[in-house]
C-alpha cells in the first residue's frame, strides 16, 4: 500500500544532473547525488549509461565528483572532484584557501583518475580544446597570481610566517580574521568574502600533467589577467583562441554590462596574459553568456540582452563575427521566450540549460528556453530566423548536451511525477511551431535512460498538479496550478480527503523565474499532510516574454499582487475542495517579499511563512551582494528617491500586519541578509502580532535547494507544523 510522503523522504532521493553525451552519441555521463544521513552531507558520483538503453554503471569512485566533460575523441572523461581535500586536511592554515575542487581525467574504458590542476581555492567552468590536448578552466586568484598546492609552496609559506620579530608574528597571527575591503562587490552568496581575487582563465596541457612524475601537476598557463572577472572560456575550432566573457570597465563591480572577448592562447607559459590585447566583439550595452564558435570559426554565437527592460530583459540569441568585422546580429527575432531554464525547483543541484550548439553545417543553432511553465529544446535557422521547438510535453529540461555530428542529444528531464532523470533522443529533421502550446505531444521521441527514484516513488502517493489559467482585471492571461491533498491509499491509489481542506498559496522567488508542473518535494509534502497547494506565475515571471516579466517594473506589489490574488479567486471558483476560511501564504526570496507585502495589505490569510525575504528595499540596497545594482528595479538610489523605496517596501506597511507569521532565514544569506527577516520579526513583535523566527547558521540563500540535508528537513518540519497549528488538519 502506498504511503504519503514524510519530510525525511527528502533524504532518500537521488538527484540527477549534468547529462553529458559522448561525441559519438553512444554513451551519456551524468551525476547522481545522494544524501549521507549520518554525516549530514551530499555524495556525488558520475555514472555512464548507453544511449540505446541499458543499466547505468558507476564510473567514478569519489564522493564529490561533478561536471563531466568528454574529450573530443571520447577516450577521456574530465570532471571536477574534491577528493584531494582529505590529503590536504590538517595542513591548511587559518586564512588560506583550501584546495577546493580540481579537474581530474580518467580513461573512459577504465583506469585511474588523475588530477591535472592544483590551484588553491579550486576551479570553476572548464572546456577541452578541439584537439583534446589542453583544458581551459576558470579559477579565482589574487593580483599576485595563483597559489598552488605543493610541497615547495607550503615550505615557502611556512618560512614567511616565521619572518619578523615576535610582535610582528603575533600581530599577523591574531589579525588573520580582519578584512580590509576596497571593492563594493566584496562578498557573494554561496561564495563568501571575495577579497581581492578575480576569476581568471588558465590552460593546462593534459598530456604533460599526466606524464608528470611529481605528485602535483605542473603549473598551468594563465591566459587572462587584470582586476576583472573572466568566465565561460570557449575554444576556437583551430585551438588557437578562446572566447571569454568579461567586463573591462574601470570599475567592473559597478558596471551594468559585460562583453565578449577573443584571446589568443600563448604557446608557452611565459607570464600571465597574452602577447596581444584581446579583441572585444560587443559594445558594452548589456550582458553576454555561453559563447559557442561556429564550425568554421568565423562566427561566435552567444546568449544575452541589451537591458531593453533593465533586469527584466530576456536573454536572446546572437551571432557575431569572430574577427570583429561585423557587429552582433540577433537570431530568431520573433521568438519571445526566456533562453535557458528559469524554473523554480527544490530537487536538483544543477540546471540552467544554458549551452548553445551549432549544427555541423553552421546553419542552425540549438538551445533551450523556458515557455509558460515548461522548458524545451529549440533550433534556430540562421538564414531564415525561423525557430522550431524540438521537444514537447508538460516537462522541464534541466540541462542538455548534443552530439551534432550524429544528430543525437541527451538531457535531464523532470515531470509532474518524478524529480529528474536522464533522457535521450535523435534530433528531429523538422520541429514544431516555436510558440505553440508546449505541453502538446510531438517533436523528438525521447528515450528514458534512468529511473533513479522508481522504488521510492512506487511506495509513495504522488499528487499531480492541475493547470488552470486566469486573468486579473485588465491583466494578461496567467498560468496557475493546484495540487489536491492526498490522504491514504488503496489498491487503486490515493483518494482525497472528504470536505474542504486548508490551502496554501506558494509564491516563487526571483521574481524572474517560473513555476512549472514538475515534481516539487515541498508541495508534495504539504499535500501529503492534508494541505491543498496553489501556485502561479504572476507578472514578473519568466517564460512569457519580457514585456510580461517587466509588468512589475518600478512598481513591485501592484500587478504581481493583483495576479496572485486573482489566482486565489480563480482557484476557489474552480476547485470546490479549497476552504476559503483556511488559507495560508508562503514564499521565499522575492516570494518572501510578496508574502510580506500580502500580509500588510490583506487579512485574508490566516497564517503566513516568510522565507529569505526582502522586506526593506532601502537596507537591501546596501547589504545584499548585488543590492547596489537594484536602483534599476526601484527607480533610483535610496537617497535619490526614498519615496520609491518606502512605497515598495513591505516593512512600510508593518502597521497593518495582523497575520501570524513564521520567518525562516539563513545566517550566511548574502543575497537577502538576515537583517531583512530581523526587521520584520521586530515589527510584528512590537505590535503584539504572533511571530516565530527560525535562524539557520552556516546556511545561505540556497537552503531550500542545497542546504545541509537535516537543515532542509528541519525547515520543512517548521513549515508543516506552523500551518497545521494555525489552519488545522484536513477534513
Amino acid at each position: 500500500m502506498k504511503k504519503p510522503f514524510r519530510d525525511t523522504d527528502l533524504l532518500a532521493f537521488t538527484f540527477v544532473g549534468h547529462a553529458e553525451l559522448s561525441p559519438d552519441g553512444e554513451r551519456v555521463a551524468y551525476v547522481a547525488t545522494t544524501v549521507d544521513r549520518k554525516e549530514n552531507r551530499y555524495r556525488s558520483r558520475i555514472h555512464l549509461v548507453p544511449f540505446s538503453g541499458g543499466a547505468p554503471r558507476p564510473f567514478t569512485g569519489g564522493d564529490r565528483d561533478g561536471s563531466p566533460r568528454w574529450s573530443p575523441d571520447g577516450r577521456l572523461l574530465a570532471f571536477t572532484s574534491t577528493r584531494e581535500e582529505r590529503r590536504a586536511a590538517g595542513r591548511e592554515e587559518e586564512g588560506r584557501d583550501p584546495l577546493g575542487p580540481q579537474i581530474y581525467v580518467m580513461p573512459t574504458d577504465g583506469g585511474e583518475a588523475r588530477r591535472v590542476t592544483n590551484v588553491r581555492g579550486g576551479v570553476g567552468a572548464f572546456a577541452w580544446s578541439p584537439d583534446g590536448r589542453r583544458i581551459a578552466f576558470v579559477a579565482r586568484v589574487g593580483p599576485k597570481g595563483p597559489e598552488f598546492f605543493d610541497e615547495e609552496d607550503d615550505g615557502r609559506r611556512e618560512a614567511e610566517e616565521r619572518e619578523g620579530d615576535e610582535d610582528e608574528r603575533l600581530f599577523r597571527k591574531f589579525n588573520r580574521d580582519v578584512r580590509v575591503i576596497d571593492r563594493i562587490h566584496y562578498r557573494q552568496n554561496g561564495m563568501g568574502y571575495l577579497g581581492d581575487k578575480r576569476a581568471q582563465v588558465f590552460v593546462v596541457d593534459v598530456a604533460q600533467a599526466l606524464a608528470s612524475l611529481r605528485r602535483d601537476p605542473p603549473w598551468p598557463l594563465q591566459v587572462t589577467d587584470g582586476p576583472f572577472d573572466h568566465h565561460a572560456p570557449a575554444w576556437s575550432p583551430d585551438g588557437r583562441r578562446l572566447a571569454i566573457v568579461s567586463c573591462h570597465d574601470p570599475d567592473p563591480d559597478l558596471a551594468r554590462y559585460n562583453d565578449l572577448y577573443v584571446y589568443e592562447v600563448p604557446a608557452a607559459a611565459n607570464g600571465a596574459g597574452t602577447a596581444r590585447e584581446p579583441l572585444r566583439l560587443t559594445a558594452g550595452t548589456g550582458f553576454v553568456r555561453d559563447p559557442a564558435w561556429s564550425p568554421d570559426g568565423r562566427l561566435i554565437a552567444y546568449a544575452g540582452h541589451n537591458l531593453e527592460y533593465d533586469w527584466y530583459s530576456d536573454d536572446k540569441l546572437w551571432v557575431v563575427s569572430s574577427d570583429g568585422s561585423s557587429p552582433p546580429r540577433r537570431v530568431g527575432a520573433g521568438f519571445e521566450r526566456s533562453l535557458g531554464d528559469a524554473s523554480a525547483a527544490d530537487m536538483r543541484f544543477v540546471g540552467g540549460a544554458g549551452r548553445i550548439y551549432w549544427s555541423p553545417a553552421g546553419d542552425a543553432l540549438y538551445f533551450a528556453a523556458s515557455d509558460r511553465g515548461t522548458t524545451h529544446l529549440y533550433r534556430a535557422d540562421l538564414a531564415t530566423d525561423a525557430v522550431e521547438r524540438l521537444t514537447s510535453g508538460d516537462v522541464v529540461l534541466g540541462d542538455f548536451s548534443l552530439a551534432p555530428a550524429v544528430g543525437r542529444f541527451a538531457a535531464t528531464l523532470a515531470g509532474p511525477d518524478f524529480p529528474g532523470d536522464v533522457f535521450a533522443g535523435d534530433v528531429p529533421a523538422r520541429g514544431l511551431a516555436a510558440l505553440s502550446d508546449p505541453t502538446e505531444a510531438g517533436g523528438a521521441e525521447l528515450r528514458r535512460l534512468t529511473e533513479v527514484n522508481a522504488e521510492l516513488l512506487s511506495e509513495r502517493i504522488v499528487a499531480r498538479p492541475e493547470r488552470f489559467r486566469f486573468r486579473a482585471e485588465g491583466g494578461p492571461e496567467v498560468d496557475g496550478w493546484a495540487i489536491r491533498p492526498q490522504a491514504g491509499a488503496g489498491p487503486d491509489g490515493a483518494s482525497p480527503p472528504a470536505g474542504r481542506v486548508p490551502t496554501l498559496l506558494q509564491i516563487h522567488g526571483g521574481p524572474m523565474s517560473q513555476y512549472t508542473s514538475m515534481f516539487f518535494f515541498e508541495f508534495q509534502l504539504l499535500a501529503a499532510q492534508g494541505f491543498g497547494v496553489v501556485y502561479t506565475n504572476p507578472r514578473g515571471s519568466q517564460g512569457y516574454g519580457e514585456r510580461f516579466c517587466a509588468g512589475i517594473r518600478l512598481d513591485w506589489g501592484t500587478n504581481d499582487y493583483a495576479d496572485v490574488m486573482a489566482g486565489v479567486d480563480a482557484a476557489l471558483e474552480r476547485f470546490e475542495w479549497i476552504d476559503p476560511e483556511r488559507l495560508g501564504v508562503l514564499g521565499g526570496s522575492y516570494g518572501g517579499y510578496l508574502t510580506s507585502w500580502i500580509i500588510g495589505h490583506t487579512d485574508r490569510f490566516k497564517a503566513a511563512c516568510v522565507m529569505r525575504a526582502v522586506t526593506n528595499c532601502a537596507s537591501f540596497f546596501g547589504t545584499s551582494d548585488g543590492g547596489y545594482q537594484w536602483d534599476l528595479v526601484w527607480g533610483g538610489t535610496p537617497w535619490e528617491h526614498p519615496e520609491n523605496y518606502a512605497r515598495q517596501s513591505p516593512i512600510a506597511y508593518a502597521g497593518r500586519m495582523r497575520t501570524p507569521t513564521l520567518i525562516l532565514h539563513s545566517e550566511e544569506d548574502y543575497r537577502c541578509l538576515i537583517e531583512q527577516g530581523e526587521q520584520l520579526f521586530a515589527a510584528l513583535k512590537k505590535q503584539g502580532v504572533e511571530a516565530r523566527f527560525v535562524r539557520y547558521p552556516g546556511e545561505n540563500h540556497e537552503l531550500s535547494r542545497s542546504g545541509k540535508p537535516w537543515h532542509r528537513v528541519h525547515r520543512l518540519r517548521q513549515i508543516v507544523g506552523w500551518f497545521r497549528e494555525k489552519l488545522g488538519a484536513a477534513g
